[in-house]
Protein backbone atom coordinates (compact mmCIF):
# COMPACT_ATOMS: atom_id res chain seq x y z
CA UNK A 1 0.00 0.00 0.00
CA UNK A 2 2.42 2.57 0.85
CA UNK A 3 4.31 1.39 -2.38
CA UNK A 4 1.75 1.92 -3.88
CA UNK A 5 1.10 5.43 -2.81
CA UNK A 6 4.83 6.13 -3.72
CA UNK A 7 4.20 5.43 -7.05
CA UNK A 8 1.00 7.47 -7.44
CA UNK A 9 2.64 10.37 -6.32
CA UNK A 10 5.68 9.73 -8.79
CA UNK A 11 3.04 9.62 -11.74
CA UNK A 12 1.82 13.12 -10.31
CA UNK A 13 4.52 14.59 -10.13
CA UNK A 14 5.56 13.34 -13.63
CA UNK A 15 2.22 15.11 -15.01
CA UNK A 16 2.75 18.13 -13.72
CA UNK A 17 2.62 21.07 -15.81
CA UNK A 18 3.06 24.10 -14.28
CA UNK A 19 0.93 27.86 -14.96
CA UNK A 20 0.98 29.23 -18.80
CA UNK A 21 3.00 26.24 -19.84
CA UNK A 22 2.38 23.93 -22.55
CA UNK A 23 3.43 20.37 -21.86
CA UNK A 24 3.64 17.65 -24.61
CA UNK A 25 4.55 13.64 -23.16
CA UNK A 26 4.30 12.67 -26.24
CA UNK A 27 6.69 14.89 -28.33
CA UNK A 28 8.43 15.61 -25.08
CA UNK A 29 8.37 19.34 -25.45
CA UNK A 30 7.65 21.79 -22.83
CA UNK A 31 7.06 25.59 -23.46
CA UNK A 32 6.65 28.29 -20.68
CA UNK A 33 5.07 31.59 -22.23
CA UNK A 34 5.28 34.95 -20.49
CA UNK A 35 4.73 34.40 -16.82
CA UNK A 36 6.14 34.91 -12.60
CA UNK A 37 8.40 32.12 -13.03
CA UNK A 38 11.47 32.89 -10.83
CA UNK A 39 13.35 29.65 -10.67
CA UNK A 40 13.70 26.43 -12.94
CA UNK A 41 10.67 23.95 -12.39
CA UNK A 42 12.05 20.45 -10.98
CA UNK A 43 8.63 18.35 -11.06
CA UNK A 44 8.47 18.51 -14.75
CA UNK A 45 8.99 14.96 -16.86
CA UNK A 46 12.72 14.18 -16.49
CA UNK A 47 12.56 12.85 -19.96
CA UNK A 48 11.83 16.13 -21.62
CA UNK A 49 13.98 17.19 -24.77
CA UNK A 50 13.61 20.54 -25.46
CA UNK A 51 12.33 23.14 -22.42
CA UNK A 52 11.36 26.80 -23.72
CA UNK A 53 10.95 29.61 -20.73
CA UNK A 54 10.87 32.73 -22.31
CA UNK A 55 9.75 35.78 -20.81
CA UNK A 56 9.70 35.03 -17.13
CA UNK A 57 11.74 35.99 -14.21
CA UNK A 58 14.12 33.46 -13.73
CA UNK A 59 17.35 35.68 -12.33
CA UNK A 60 19.72 32.45 -12.33
CA UNK A 61 20.44 28.77 -12.92
CA UNK A 62 20.46 26.56 -9.98
CA UNK A 63 21.09 22.61 -9.88
CA UNK A 64 17.40 21.79 -10.58
CA UNK A 65 18.74 21.77 -14.44
CA UNK A 66 20.43 18.81 -13.53
CA UNK A 67 17.28 16.86 -13.48
CA UNK A 68 17.07 17.13 -17.50
CA UNK A 69 19.74 15.17 -18.53
CA UNK A 70 17.94 14.35 -21.93
CA UNK A 71 17.80 17.86 -23.36
CA UNK A 72 18.56 19.20 -26.31
CA UNK A 73 17.59 22.06 -26.45
CA UNK A 74 17.37 24.88 -23.38
CA UNK A 75 15.84 28.55 -24.23
CA UNK A 76 15.95 30.96 -21.01
CA UNK A 77 15.51 33.41 -23.11
CA UNK A 78 14.13 37.21 -22.20
CA UNK A 79 14.46 36.25 -18.50
CA UNK A 80 16.60 37.97 -15.68
CA UNK A 81 19.64 36.41 -15.08
CA UNK A 82 22.51 37.98 -13.89
CA UNK A 83 24.87 35.47 -13.93
CA UNK A 84 25.81 31.67 -14.40
CA UNK A 85 27.55 29.31 -11.60
CA UNK A 86 30.74 27.31 -13.00
CA UNK A 87 29.62 23.76 -14.30
CA UNK A 88 26.16 24.59 -14.29
CA UNK A 89 25.65 22.43 -16.88
CA UNK A 90 28.04 19.67 -16.55
CA UNK A 91 25.07 17.07 -16.75
CA UNK A 92 24.08 18.16 -20.25
CA UNK A 93 26.00 15.99 -22.33
CA UNK A 94 23.30 15.54 -25.17
CA UNK A 95 22.37 19.33 -25.05
CA UNK A 96 22.62 21.22 -28.82
CA UNK A 97 21.71 24.74 -28.70
CA UNK A 98 21.54 26.79 -25.39
CA UNK A 99 19.69 30.14 -26.13
CA UNK A 100 20.38 33.07 -22.85
CA UNK A 101 19.71 35.85 -25.44
CA UNK A 102 18.33 38.79 -24.12
CA UNK A 103 19.20 38.56 -19.99
CA UNK A 104 21.63 40.58 -17.84
CA UNK A 105 24.72 38.33 -17.81
CA UNK A 106 28.05 40.26 -17.16
CA UNK A 107 30.50 37.96 -17.80
CA UNK A 108 31.43 34.44 -18.57
CA UNK A 109 34.44 32.12 -18.09
CA UNK A 110 35.58 29.19 -19.71
CA UNK A 111 34.08 27.14 -16.65
CA UNK A 112 30.47 28.24 -17.28
CA UNK A 113 30.02 25.24 -19.94
CA UNK A 114 32.03 23.15 -19.11
CA UNK A 115 30.60 19.76 -19.86
CA UNK A 116 28.39 20.18 -23.20
CA UNK A 117 30.77 18.43 -25.68
CA UNK A 118 28.50 18.26 -28.20
CA UNK A 119 26.46 21.94 -28.37
CA UNK A 120 26.26 23.17 -31.59
CA UNK A 121 24.57 26.57 -30.65
CA UNK A 122 25.28 28.86 -28.33
CA UNK A 123 23.13 32.38 -27.78
CA UNK A 124 24.39 35.02 -25.88
CA UNK A 125 22.85 38.21 -27.64
CA UNK A 126 21.97 41.21 -26.17
CA UNK A 127 23.55 40.41 -22.53
CA UNK A 128 26.51 42.58 -20.59
CA UNK A 129 29.60 40.92 -21.62
CA UNK A 130 32.58 43.28 -22.01
CA UNK A 131 35.18 41.54 -22.40
CA UNK A 132 36.03 38.01 -23.96
CA UNK A 133 39.05 36.42 -22.10
CA UNK A 134 41.23 33.37 -23.46
CA UNK A 135 40.57 30.09 -23.58
CA UNK A 136 36.65 31.37 -22.92
CA UNK A 137 35.26 28.55 -25.24
CA UNK A 138 37.73 25.93 -25.29
CA UNK A 139 35.44 23.40 -23.81
CA UNK A 140 33.07 23.62 -26.63
CA UNK A 141 34.61 22.04 -29.44
CA UNK A 142 31.40 21.00 -31.94
CA UNK A 143 30.38 24.34 -31.45
CA UNK A 144 28.96 25.64 -34.88
CA UNK A 145 27.18 28.81 -34.32
CA UNK A 146 28.11 31.27 -31.50
CA UNK A 147 26.12 35.19 -31.06
CA UNK A 148 27.80 37.52 -28.96
CA UNK A 149 26.35 40.40 -30.54
CA UNK A 150 24.41 43.43 -28.86
CA UNK A 151 26.91 43.03 -25.60
CA UNK A 152 29.65 46.22 -24.39
CA UNK A 153 32.57 43.57 -26.00
CA UNK A 154 35.82 46.01 -26.29
CA UNK A 155 38.16 43.57 -25.54
CA UNK A 156 38.79 40.29 -27.33
CA UNK A 157 42.12 37.77 -26.22
CA UNK A 158 43.97 36.75 -29.06
CA UNK A 159 43.08 33.28 -27.83
CA UNK A 160 39.32 33.91 -27.01
CA UNK A 161 38.25 31.44 -29.58
CA UNK A 162 40.74 28.81 -29.09
CA UNK A 163 39.41 25.09 -29.80
CA UNK A 164 36.62 26.82 -32.19
CA UNK A 165 37.92 24.70 -35.22
CA UNK A 166 34.08 23.65 -36.39
CA UNK A 167 32.79 27.25 -35.75
CA UNK A 168 30.93 28.08 -38.64
CA UNK A 169 28.69 31.64 -37.88
CA UNK A 170 30.27 34.14 -35.54
CA UNK A 171 28.33 37.15 -34.57
CA UNK A 172 29.96 40.22 -33.03
CA UNK A 173 28.03 43.11 -34.04
CA UNK A 174 26.44 46.04 -31.99
CA UNK A 175 29.31 46.21 -29.61
CA UNK A 176 31.84 48.61 -28.71
CA UNK A 177 35.23 46.96 -30.82
CA UNK A 178 37.63 49.45 -32.04
CA UNK A 179 39.65 47.52 -34.17
CA UNK A 180 39.24 44.27 -36.33
CA UNK A 181 40.44 41.28 -33.81
CA UNK A 182 42.23 39.71 -36.94
CA UNK A 183 44.53 37.47 -34.11
CA UNK A 184 41.85 35.73 -32.78
CA UNK A 185 39.96 34.57 -36.12
CA UNK A 186 43.14 31.93 -37.00
CA UNK A 187 41.91 29.26 -35.26
CA UNK A 188 38.63 29.51 -37.32
CA UNK A 189 39.63 27.75 -40.47
CA UNK A 190 36.07 27.09 -41.40
CA UNK A 191 34.19 30.09 -40.34
CA UNK A 192 31.65 30.66 -43.41
CA UNK A 193 29.48 33.58 -41.71
CA UNK A 194 31.05 36.65 -39.75
CA UNK A 195 29.11 39.39 -38.50
CA UNK A 196 31.06 42.60 -37.15
CA UNK A 197 28.44 45.40 -37.89
CA UNK A 198 27.53 48.23 -35.62
CA UNK A 199 31.11 49.55 -34.53
CA UNK A 200 33.66 51.54 -34.52
CA UNK A 201 36.42 50.45 -37.16
CA UNK A 202 36.93 53.62 -39.41
CA UNK A 203 39.38 51.69 -41.74
CA UNK A 204 40.25 47.92 -42.02
CA UNK A 205 44.19 46.80 -41.81
CA UNK A 206 46.22 45.31 -44.77
CA UNK A 207 44.88 41.32 -44.68
CA UNK A 208 42.77 41.70 -41.46
CA UNK A 209 40.92 38.93 -43.13
CA UNK A 210 43.54 36.82 -44.33
CA UNK A 211 43.09 33.45 -42.18
CA UNK A 212 39.66 33.25 -42.40
CA UNK A 213 40.16 31.05 -46.34
CA UNK A 214 36.52 29.54 -46.16
CA UNK A 215 34.37 33.38 -45.19
CA UNK A 216 31.82 32.90 -47.60
CA UNK A 217 29.51 36.45 -45.91
CA UNK A 218 30.85 39.07 -44.19
CA UNK A 219 28.92 42.28 -42.26
CA UNK A 220 30.64 45.22 -41.86
CA UNK A 221 27.77 47.58 -42.11
CA UNK A 222 27.50 50.67 -39.83
CA UNK A 223 31.43 50.20 -38.87
CA UNK A 224 32.07 54.16 -40.13
CA UNK A 225 34.30 52.80 -42.62
CA UNK A 226 35.43 56.08 -44.77
CA UNK A 227 37.42 54.30 -47.20
CA UNK A 228 39.25 50.94 -48.25
CA UNK A 229 42.83 50.22 -49.14
CA UNK A 230 43.75 48.09 -51.61
CA UNK A 231 44.91 45.31 -49.10
CA UNK A 232 41.39 45.79 -46.99
CA UNK A 233 39.83 42.65 -48.50
CA UNK A 234 42.86 40.58 -48.90
CA UNK A 235 42.08 36.98 -48.32
CA UNK A 236 38.61 37.58 -49.23
CA UNK A 237 38.06 35.80 -52.58
CA UNK A 238 35.67 33.33 -51.89
CA UNK A 239 33.29 35.64 -49.79
CA UNK A 240 30.09 35.18 -51.88
CA UNK A 241 27.76 38.07 -49.33
CA UNK A 242 29.33 41.05 -48.51
CA UNK A 243 27.14 44.44 -46.37
CA UNK A 244 29.00 48.20 -46.67
CA UNK A 245 25.93 49.71 -45.67
CA UNK A 246 25.51 52.27 -43.50
CA UNK A 247 29.05 53.99 -43.67
CA UNK A 248 30.55 56.78 -45.32
CA UNK A 249 31.82 56.09 -48.53
CA UNK A 250 32.30 58.98 -50.89
CA UNK A 251 31.96 57.24 -54.09
CA UNK A 252 31.66 53.40 -54.64
CA UNK A 253 35.05 51.57 -54.35
CA UNK A 254 35.34 49.72 -58.24
CA UNK A 255 38.69 48.60 -57.19
CA UNK A 256 39.12 47.27 -54.00
CA UNK A 257 35.98 45.64 -54.64
CA UNK A 258 37.36 44.34 -57.85
CA UNK A 259 39.25 41.70 -56.41
CA UNK A 260 36.00 39.56 -55.01
CA UNK A 261 35.82 37.55 -58.24
CA UNK A 262 33.07 35.39 -56.48
CA UNK A 263 30.88 37.95 -55.00
CA UNK A 264 27.27 37.13 -55.56
CA UNK A 265 25.51 39.89 -53.36
CA UNK A 266 26.33 43.47 -52.49
CA UNK A 267 24.68 45.85 -50.33
CA UNK A 268 25.71 49.03 -50.64
CA UNK A 269 23.21 51.37 -49.55
CA UNK A 270 23.05 54.27 -46.51
CA UNK A 271 26.55 55.65 -47.77
CA UNK A 272 27.44 59.51 -49.15
CA UNK A 273 28.24 58.88 -53.03
CA UNK A 274 25.94 61.05 -55.16
CA UNK A 275 26.23 58.75 -58.30
CA UNK A 276 26.34 55.30 -59.45
CA UNK A 277 28.77 55.85 -62.40
CA UNK A 278 29.52 53.66 -65.53
CA UNK A 279 30.92 50.02 -64.84
CA UNK A 280 30.61 50.82 -61.32
CA UNK A 281 30.67 47.16 -59.75
CA UNK A 282 33.57 46.53 -62.58
CA UNK A 283 34.93 43.01 -62.33
CA UNK A 284 32.00 41.43 -60.04
CA UNK A 285 30.85 39.33 -63.03
CA UNK A 286 29.10 36.58 -60.69
CA UNK A 287 27.10 39.32 -58.76
CA UNK A 288 23.56 38.20 -58.97
CA UNK A 289 21.97 41.08 -56.08
CA UNK A 290 22.76 44.71 -55.45
CA UNK A 291 20.82 46.50 -52.59
CA UNK A 292 21.10 50.26 -53.08
CA UNK A 293 18.65 51.60 -50.04
CA UNK A 294 18.89 54.51 -48.26
CA UNK A 295 21.64 56.14 -49.79
CA UNK A 296 20.80 60.03 -48.51
CA UNK A 297 23.16 62.09 -51.34
CA UNK A 298 22.45 59.27 -54.60
CA UNK A 299 20.79 61.63 -57.11
CA UNK A 300 21.93 60.10 -60.38
CA UNK A 301 22.69 56.18 -61.93
CA UNK A 302 24.52 56.48 -65.49
CA UNK A 303 24.28 54.52 -68.35
CA UNK A 304 26.30 51.50 -68.09
CA UNK A 305 25.97 51.71 -64.62
CA UNK A 306 25.58 47.54 -64.21
CA UNK A 307 27.01 46.59 -67.57
CA UNK A 308 29.89 44.82 -66.03
CA UNK A 309 27.00 42.72 -63.88
CA UNK A 310 25.79 40.42 -66.95
CA UNK A 311 24.74 38.03 -64.16
CA UNK A 312 22.63 40.34 -61.82
CA UNK A 313 18.90 38.91 -61.37
CA UNK A 314 17.78 41.39 -58.62
CA UNK A 315 18.32 45.17 -58.13
CA UNK A 316 16.87 46.93 -54.98
CA UNK A 317 17.13 50.34 -55.49
CA UNK A 318 14.75 52.25 -52.80
CA UNK A 319 14.11 55.10 -50.48
CA UNK A 320 16.90 57.03 -51.92
CA UNK A 321 15.51 60.36 -51.27
CA UNK A 322 17.37 62.15 -54.07
CA UNK A 323 17.00 59.64 -56.63
CA UNK A 324 15.89 61.73 -59.52
CA UNK A 325 17.47 60.38 -62.87
CA UNK A 326 18.11 56.72 -64.39
CA UNK A 327 19.85 57.32 -67.03
CA UNK A 328 18.68 55.21 -70.46
CA UNK A 329 20.91 52.51 -70.49
CA UNK A 330 21.61 51.99 -66.60
CA UNK A 331 20.04 48.62 -66.96
CA UNK A 332 20.88 47.36 -70.09
CA UNK A 333 22.86 44.60 -71.22
CA UNK A 334 21.08 42.52 -68.40
CA UNK A 335 19.81 39.05 -69.51
CA UNK A 336 19.18 37.59 -66.54
CA UNK A 337 17.31 39.97 -64.30
CA UNK A 338 14.15 39.18 -62.83
CA UNK A 339 13.71 41.61 -59.91
CA UNK A 340 13.68 44.90 -59.87
CA UNK A 341 12.69 47.46 -56.73
CA UNK A 342 12.56 51.22 -57.32
CA UNK A 343 10.58 52.24 -54.58
CA UNK A 344 10.23 55.25 -52.70
CA UNK A 345 12.71 57.50 -54.18
CA UNK A 346 12.08 60.96 -55.97
CA UNK A 347 11.42 59.58 -59.60
CA UNK A 348 9.16 61.61 -61.46
CA UNK A 349 8.67 58.95 -64.35
CA UNK A 350 9.38 55.86 -66.25
CA UNK A 351 10.51 55.24 -69.73
CA UNK A 352 9.47 51.91 -71.10
CA UNK A 353 12.65 51.52 -72.66
CA UNK A 354 14.67 51.57 -69.12
CA UNK A 355 14.04 48.02 -68.51
CA UNK A 356 12.26 45.05 -69.81
CA UNK A 357 9.30 45.12 -67.60
CA UNK A 358 7.03 42.42 -69.09
CA UNK A 359 9.93 40.06 -68.62
CA UNK A 360 10.16 40.50 -65.15
CA UNK A 361 9.28 38.22 -62.41
CA UNK A 362 8.41 41.56 -60.16
CA UNK A 363 9.14 45.24 -60.29
CA UNK A 364 8.15 47.77 -57.66
CA UNK A 365 8.04 51.36 -58.65
CA UNK A 366 5.50 52.71 -55.53
CA UNK A 367 6.04 55.38 -53.51
CA UNK A 368 7.79 57.87 -56.08
CA UNK A 369 6.06 61.43 -56.62
CA UNK A 370 4.92 60.08 -60.20
CA UNK A 371 4.02 62.71 -63.19
CA UNK A 372 1.03 61.13 -64.30
CA UNK A 373 0.98 62.14 -68.66
CA UNK A 374 1.12 60.49 -71.60
CA UNK A 375 4.54 59.05 -71.02
CA UNK A 376 3.44 56.91 -68.09
CA UNK A 377 0.34 55.63 -69.44
CA UNK A 378 2.63 52.44 -70.77
CA UNK A 379 2.81 51.64 -67.47
CA UNK A 380 -0.69 51.79 -66.55
CA UNK A 381 -1.54 49.40 -69.11
CA UNK A 382 1.50 47.00 -67.94
CA UNK A 383 -0.24 46.96 -64.63
CA UNK A 384 -3.79 46.65 -65.37
CA UNK A 385 -2.69 43.49 -67.61
CA UNK A 386 -0.91 42.01 -64.76
CA UNK A 387 -3.41 39.94 -62.71
CA UNK A 388 -3.86 40.76 -58.52
CA UNK A 389 -0.77 43.00 -59.00
CA UNK A 390 -0.82 44.48 -55.32
CA UNK A 391 1.83 47.51 -56.35
CA UNK A 392 -1.49 48.72 -58.41
CA UNK A 393 -3.16 50.49 -56.25
CA UNK A 394 0.16 51.90 -54.51
CA UNK A 395 1.25 53.82 -57.28
CA UNK A 396 0.42 57.60 -56.77
CA UNK A 397 0.14 60.46 -59.18
CA UNK A 398 1.60 63.95 -57.44
CA UNK A 399 1.28 65.63 -60.79
CA UNK A 400 0.30 67.67 -62.63
CA UNK A 401 -2.43 69.26 -59.88
CA UNK A 402 -5.55 67.78 -61.44
CA UNK A 403 -4.48 64.11 -60.47
CA UNK A 404 -2.63 64.68 -57.36
CA UNK A 405 -2.80 62.17 -55.03
CA UNK A 406 -5.11 60.13 -57.44
CA UNK A 407 -3.84 56.48 -57.97
CA UNK A 408 -2.78 55.78 -61.62
CA UNK A 409 -5.12 53.16 -61.96
CA UNK A 410 -8.00 55.17 -62.05
CA UNK A 411 -6.49 57.36 -64.59
CA UNK A 412 -7.83 56.57 -68.17
CA UNK A 413 -5.96 57.82 -70.97
CA UNK A 414 -9.36 59.88 -71.70
CA UNK A 415 -8.38 61.61 -69.02
CA UNK A 416 -4.92 62.44 -69.84
CA UNK A 417 -5.92 62.94 -73.56
CA UNK A 418 -3.26 60.82 -74.95
CA UNK A 419 -2.46 57.81 -77.24
CA UNK A 420 -0.33 55.32 -75.95
CA UNK A 421 1.96 54.15 -78.49
CA UNK A 422 4.27 50.91 -77.73
CA UNK A 423 7.74 51.09 -77.94
CA UNK A 424 8.18 49.43 -80.82
CA UNK A 425 5.82 51.88 -83.07
CA UNK A 426 8.03 54.33 -81.55
CA UNK A 427 11.15 52.69 -81.97
CA UNK A 428 9.88 51.66 -86.04
CA UNK A 429 9.17 55.44 -86.33
CA UNK A 430 12.54 56.61 -85.15
CA UNK A 431 14.35 54.13 -87.33
CA UNK A 432 12.27 55.78 -90.64
CA UNK A 433 13.31 59.07 -89.47
CA UNK A 434 16.70 58.54 -88.73
CA UNK A 435 16.83 56.61 -92.27
CA UNK A 436 15.46 59.52 -93.81
CA UNK A 437 18.01 61.94 -92.51
CA UNK A 438 20.77 59.75 -93.38
CA UNK A 439 19.50 59.31 -97.21
CA UNK A 440 18.93 63.39 -97.15
CA UNK A 441 22.50 63.64 -96.11
CA UNK A 442 24.25 60.92 -98.12
CA UNK A 443 22.35 63.15 -101.11
CA UNK A 444 23.74 66.37 -100.07
CA UNK A 445 27.09 65.40 -99.64
CA UNK A 446 27.67 63.60 -102.78
CA UNK A 447 26.37 66.26 -104.58
CA UNK A 448 28.57 68.67 -102.57
CA UNK A 449 31.23 67.01 -103.38
CA UNK A 450 30.95 66.45 -107.46
CA UNK A 451 29.30 69.75 -107.83
CA UNK A 452 32.00 70.82 -110.44
CA UNK A 453 31.18 67.69 -112.55
CA UNK A 454 27.48 68.44 -112.01
CA UNK A 455 27.61 71.97 -113.21
CA UNK A 456 30.09 70.67 -116.59
CA UNK A 457 27.50 68.09 -117.40
CA UNK A 458 24.38 70.48 -116.99
CA UNK A 459 26.85 73.21 -119.14
CA UNK A 460 27.02 70.33 -122.21
CA UNK A 461 23.26 69.41 -122.21
CA UNK A 462 22.69 73.29 -122.12
CA UNK A 463 25.20 73.72 -125.36
CA UNK A 464 23.65 70.60 -127.03
CA UNK A 465 20.33 72.22 -126.70
CA UNK A 466 21.63 75.51 -127.91
CA UNK A 467 23.25 73.78 -131.08
CA UNK A 468 19.82 72.23 -131.64
CA UNK A 469 18.36 75.22 -131.75
CA UNK A 470 21.27 76.99 -134.13
CA UNK A 471 20.49 74.00 -136.72
CA UNK A 472 17.05 75.02 -136.84
CA UNK A 473 17.94 78.78 -136.95
CA UNK A 474 20.20 77.68 -140.28
CA UNK A 475 17.71 75.51 -141.86
CA UNK A 476 15.93 78.78 -141.41
CA UNK A 477 17.81 80.99 -142.33
CA UNK A 478 18.58 79.23 -146.14
CA UNK A 479 15.00 81.24 -147.34
CA UNK A 480 17.81 84.21 -147.60
CA UNK A 481 20.24 84.74 -150.26
CA UNK A 482 23.57 83.11 -150.21
CA UNK A 483 25.69 86.04 -149.59
CA UNK A 484 23.25 86.87 -146.46
CA UNK A 485 22.88 83.61 -145.49
CA UNK A 486 26.74 83.33 -145.55
CA UNK A 487 27.64 86.76 -143.78
CA UNK A 488 25.19 85.95 -140.86
CA UNK A 489 26.60 82.55 -140.49
CA UNK A 490 29.92 83.51 -140.41
CA UNK A 491 28.98 86.13 -137.49
CA UNK A 492 27.34 83.62 -135.46
CA UNK A 493 29.79 80.98 -135.59
CA UNK A 494 32.42 83.92 -134.80
CA UNK A 495 30.23 84.56 -131.91
CA UNK A 496 29.40 81.42 -130.41
CA UNK A 497 33.46 80.16 -130.74
CA UNK A 498 34.56 83.28 -128.83
CA UNK A 499 30.97 82.52 -125.84
CA UNK A 500 31.74 78.64 -126.01
CA UNK A 501 35.88 79.27 -125.83
CA UNK A 502 37.08 81.10 -123.41
CA UNK A 503 40.79 83.13 -123.65
CA UNK A 504 43.65 80.26 -124.12
CA UNK A 505 44.92 81.32 -120.52
CA UNK A 506 41.68 79.86 -118.57
CA UNK A 507 41.14 76.35 -118.28
CA UNK A 508 38.61 74.51 -120.39
CA UNK A 509 35.76 72.67 -119.34
CA UNK A 510 34.98 68.97 -119.68
CA UNK A 511 32.06 69.44 -121.69
CA UNK A 512 34.56 72.02 -124.45
CA UNK A 513 36.95 69.16 -124.58
CA UNK A 514 34.46 66.69 -125.25
CA UNK A 515 32.19 68.51 -128.02
CA UNK A 516 35.46 70.46 -129.37
CA UNK A 517 38.67 68.88 -130.07
CA UNK A 518 42.17 70.54 -131.03
CA UNK A 519 42.03 68.78 -133.83
CA UNK A 520 39.03 70.39 -134.71
CA UNK A 521 39.67 73.48 -134.48
CA UNK A 522 40.28 74.62 -137.79
CA UNK A 523 36.76 73.64 -138.69
CA UNK A 524 35.58 76.24 -136.85
CA UNK A 525 37.91 79.10 -137.32
CA UNK A 526 36.25 82.24 -138.81
CA UNK A 527 36.45 82.66 -142.38
CA UNK A 528 37.02 85.86 -143.58
CA UNK A 529 34.64 88.09 -145.60
CA UNK A 530 37.28 88.80 -148.05
CA UNK A 531 37.67 85.33 -148.96
CA UNK A 532 34.05 84.46 -149.30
Amino acid sequence: MVLFVFLLQHITAISYCPTKCLCDDEKLHVTCGEGNLDVLPIALNPSIERLIIQYNKIKTIDSSVSFYTELTMLDLSANHLLNIPPKTFIYQKKLLELHLNNNKISSVTNQTFFGMTDLQVLNLRKNLIDELNSNLFFTLPNLQELNLAGNRINKIDPKAFSGLFNLKVLYLDDNNLATIPSESFKPMARLAELYLGINSFMSIPAGAFQGLQALSKLDLHGVMLVNLTQDSLLGLERVKSLDLSDNHFPKVPTVQLSRLKRLEELIIGQNDFEMIPEGAFFGLNNLKRVDITGALNLKRIQTGAFAANTNLETIIIASNKQLVDIQEGAFSGLPHLKNVALKDNSLSTFREELLPWKDLQSFDVSENPLRCDCNIMWLRQLLASKKHNESMNTIICMTPERFHGESLEHITPDLMGCIHISARERAIFGVFLVGTAAIITSVALITFKFRYHIMDYLRCIWHKSNNLKGEKEQEYQKTFSDEDFFSRTNQNIYEYIHKVHPAPSMTPSVCHYAEYSPSHQNYFKPIPISEL
